[in-house]
């Protein structure tokens, strides 16, 4: 039931079921890291690539391309995290229109991590959904989690278990904090009405299925009243576990981190049977903070579930998970935005509270709390943590953007900070710089003196960015805090994508290449998930040095897919602006002006 050596990846999700192939997605996170969102579309187009573990950087390009704009990821706005990157990555100004910064409606934080994927018969006649709830960040941290994939087809009738997940859906562009494309708001309502009509599949041995949405009215949570309990939660409130107690007549467990655990009041922990937590060799680092406090001593739990045993005729197990910690902003003040998802089964098909903490299950790797351990409790640094989230959090509610203005060298831009800085008590030094460069460009924001805005430097045309990393500085050395906010700009150039493609296509051999990824189909390009080997022909045919039957490819494609010449067309205009024109074959610029005048015929 909760398998601690089984890990469940976010690509492998997005792997197509047979048959099937990749159509869009929707994400949810608290926090995110970007670099494994750029992970997302390459995997989807190099999955077949016969195991290839270094993909060339056009195909990388082309990948993201595709799928950007079928990709949406809906992030706690000041929870996006600050790419390490050892060189400038103009490929991150792609996130831009992917990444969307949202707040919770009932002032707490969107917390849910959740992805639903829809998957398509490649002649689109059918389609399906899967659905992966998961209990950590859209991060690289390797915590302990849990995580549920469902699959399911899409039905004409309503169900109503799946109610309050069409209303999740549904209630995405409400969250945004700032106008968002109305291609992502349609995409947003076309899942809430599809997800309502879906047929899931459930798990072996589980008879029921059922969504819930803490603190909304008509989808909230309510525990059953159980035989036994236990709780899993990095992190706890004494309120909820007392009220979760209430409900069961022995609670068995509670699993949680150490520093949680000496938070709780004796009579809490007394209520439990049982208080563990993680052996210490068992533990990673996590990157998740509390609800109402950084908690810098972060050990590797992460899961979040709740178990429940019944009797009605028979003994039954509950499971429900999903995001919500037990503490007050998840489940008793409900200020935070959560969902969670609860399995119900035959206990005898499923396990129940007994295996999950035998040998087979977490058994080995807990060890029980010392009630008689103190915690060290460090006042200058949780003061100083407590400054860092303040700063982070006036910071996000500002009203920041920035504007863009050719610079004072030819082919630079110069970027400005606008919007007030808010005070930042308890913070030495902000910083801000960029995505697309490293924080060796970072400039100090805390001297607000200049006239219309912060200066953040000159760019190149492919580094421009809305896309704007800060750094929070204490005096304590060990707490800062790095974030990144997606903020609105104005006046970014037009040549801006043709500028981050011209810094992956830089020669004519490039070129070649990137054309045949347009005028391949699916299976050619390497983005059918049943035949990866076409494209891999392709490249070793450029490798050979043969020459590419050009004019044959782009015959094919005017007669089966002209809208693809477009994207040529596309390409061919983009990679000519700067003076680039050397990087386009003079061979082919002759060849092309050929189709265009054949494009604009059959457009007339």
């Amino acid at each position: 039931m909760l398998n601690p050596n089984s890990r469940s990846l976010y690509t492998s999700a997005l792997t197509p079921p047979p048959g099937m192939i990749f159509d869009e997605a929707i994400a949810t996170t608290f926090s995110m890291d970007p670099a494994l969102l750029l992970e997302a579309p390459v995997y989807l187009a190099l999955m077949a690539a016969d195991g290839q573990t270094d993909p060339d950087p056009l195909s990388v390009l082309e990948a993201i391309r595709r799928y950007s704009k079928r990709i949406t990821v809906y992030v706690q706005r000041g929870r996006i995290e600050v790419p390490q990157i050892a060189k400038p990555n103009p490929l991150f100004g792609f996130l831009e229109e992917m990444v969307i910064e949202v707040t919770a409606p009932g002032g707490g934080v969107f917390h849910p991590k959740i992805w639903a994927i829809r998957f398509a018969s490649p002649d689109q006649s059918s389609a399906m959904y899967r659905l992966v709830v998961l209990t950590r960040n859209m991060t690289t941290d390797q915590s302990w989690d849990l995580s549920l994939q469902l699959e399911g087809t899409i039905t004409g009738r309503k169900s109503r278990s799946n109610k309050p997940l069409a209303h999740f859906f549904k209630l995405l562009p409400d969250l945004t904090t700032r106008p968002t494309e109305s291609s992502r708001v349609e995409q947003a309502l076309r899942f809430a009405d599809e997800l309502h009509r879906v047929e899931w599949e459930l798990p072996d041995g589980f008879d029921e299925l059922t969504f819930y949405l803490p603190g909304t009215k008509g989808f909230d949570w309510e525990p059953p009243i159980a035989k036994r309990m236990a709780v899993i939660s990095p992190f706890c409130s004494d309120e909820v576990l007392q009220r979760l107690a209430k409900q069961s007549k022995s609670a068995d467990a509670l699993i949680s981190r150490p520093e949680s655990l000496s938070a709780l009041k004796k009579e809490t922990l007394d209520l439990f049977t049982q208080s563990l937590h993680l052996d210490e060799a068992a533990e990673t680092e996590d990157g998740e903070e509390d609800d109402s406090a950084a908690q810098p001593h972060a050990t590797g739990l992460h899961a979040k579930v709740y178990l429940f045993e019944t009797r009605h005729y028979s003994d039954y197990t509950h499971v429900v998970m999903g995001s919500a910690n037990a503490t007050n902003a998840a489940l008793k003040a409900s200020k935070n935005f959560e969902i969670l998802v609860g399995l119900v089964g035959r206990k005898n098909k499923v396990g129940g509270i007994d295996e999950l903490l035998g040998a087979d299950g977490l058994g080995e790797y807990l060890v029980n709390f010392d009630m008689t351990s103190e915690t060290e409790n460090d006042a200058v640094r949780q003061k100083a943590e407590e400054s860092v989230e303040r700063a982070r959090s006036r910071i996000s509610k500002g009203a920041l953007s920035i504007e863009c203005s050719p610079g004072a060298k030819d082919g630079l831009w110069a970027l400005l900070l606008t919007g007030e800085i808010p005070s930042l008590e308890g913070i030495v030094r902000a910083s801000a710089w960029p995505i697309t460069v490293t924080r060796d460009f970072a400039v100090n924001i805390t001297k607000n003196d200049a006239p219309g805005g912060i200066r953040l430097g000159e760019f190149s045309t492919s580094s421009v960015t809305g896309l704007t990393a800060f750094e929070l500085r204490t005096n304590h050395p060990d707490v800062t805090a790095r974030f990144v906010l997606n903020l609105p700009i104005l006046g970014i150039p037009e040549e801006r994508n043709a500028a981050i493609l011209q810094t992956v296509i830089s020669n004519q051999d490039g070129f070649l290449r990137y054309l045949l990824l347009l005028l391949g189909d699916d299976k050619v390009s390497g983005l059918d998930p049943g035949n990866g080997s076409g494209f891999a022909k392709w490249l070793a045919r450029l490798a050979d040095g043969e020459d590419i039957p050009l004019l044959e490819e782009l015959t094919r494609t005017y007669s089966r897919h002209p809208e693809r010449l477009a994207e040529i067309s596309g390409l061919v205009r983009d990679l000519s602006q700067g003076g680039q024109h050397s990087i386009i074959p003079e061979d082919f610029l002759d060849l092309w002006t050929v189709f265009e005048s054949a494009i604009g015929g059959r457009d007339a």
